[in-house]
């Protein structure tokens, strides 16, 4: 009897070739298994799947493939709408979270420089990114594939770029955030908690002189203190967004 036949878009390359396969299309002899854990296997995290076609049929990952049927595997088109119900994911979520794990540090950093509640820390392990996506209905952010093959983690993006501002360029275009109203400076770029203006006079004693001359508006994170201003970092960092296409002046008021 003939096995079941997986044909992958072309948007799979990605992973599959990372695993040495050269082809889009698998036969899958001697597998008695459901549909994720036969694509997972080629190297696909199941996060990135969008449709399953068994015979032009829309099945689920708890699908077990019979002999002789033909089975198309679909990326996530973008961008993707994390609060649409589908077949792969029946319980969609309410709003955009992110969780990063210690390969996406930098990215994570500029998500919440841009006001998206993101939580990171480089002592994640794999299990607790996990947790926090399956508790906090949290979009995990990652580099590794491996962790996405995990079962309790349903919405995630495999970061492809290297550049961390690329990187931030792919998740708003991937879910569709790029015409954002960006909160800019609104949230702590270490703990995520959200932060609050303080007088200048209550932190002067923190100050550099410089920084004491020439600003005059701060903020301060009610968990860990630490002080904002928008410094000659701030102005580096809208250049590098504005080269990607994210611009914020609307959103400035002087220093």
């Amino acid at each position: 009897m003939n096995a079941p036949i997986l044909f992958f878009d072309r948007h799979f390359l990605f992973f599959l070739a990372s695993r040495g396969h050269m082809s889009r299309i698998f036969t899958m002899e001697g597998r008695k298994a459901s549909i994720k854990d036969m694509i997972e296997s080629l190297g696909v995290p199941h996060t990135e799947v969008g449709a399953i076609l068994v015979n032009h049929r829309e099945v689920d990952f708890s699908f077990v493939p019979h002999s002789n049927e033909q089975i198309v595997v679909k990326a996530i088109p973008p961008p993707f709408d994390i609060t649409q119900k589908t077949i792969l994911r029946p319980h969609p979520l309410d709003q955009i979270l992110f969780v990063a794990d210690v390969n996406v540090g930098r990215l994570a950093r500029l998500l919440l420089a841009l006001g998206f509640d993101t939580v990171y820390s480089n002592g994640f392990r794999d299990i607790e990114v996990a947790r926090i996506a399956a508790r906090e209905q949290r979009v995990v952010l990652t580099r590794d594939t491996g962790l996405l093959k995990r079962k309790r983690i349903v919405f995630a993006r495999r970061v492809r770029e290297d550049d961390p501002y690329l990187q931030l360029k792919e998740v708003l275009d991937f879910f569709g955030l790029a015409g954002s109203e960006f909160d800019f400076l609104s949230r702590c770029t270490t703990c995520n908690r959200r932060l609050r203006p303080v007088e200048k006079q209550k932190i002067l004693h923190r100050l550099e002189p410089k920084t004491k001359r020439y600003y005059t508006r701060f903020s301060i994170c009610p968990g860990c203190c630490r002080i904002y201003w928008k410094g000659s970092h701030h102005g580096a960092m809208k250049e590098r967004l504005r080269a990607l296409g994210i611009s914020l002046d609307s959103q400035e008021a002087g220093p």
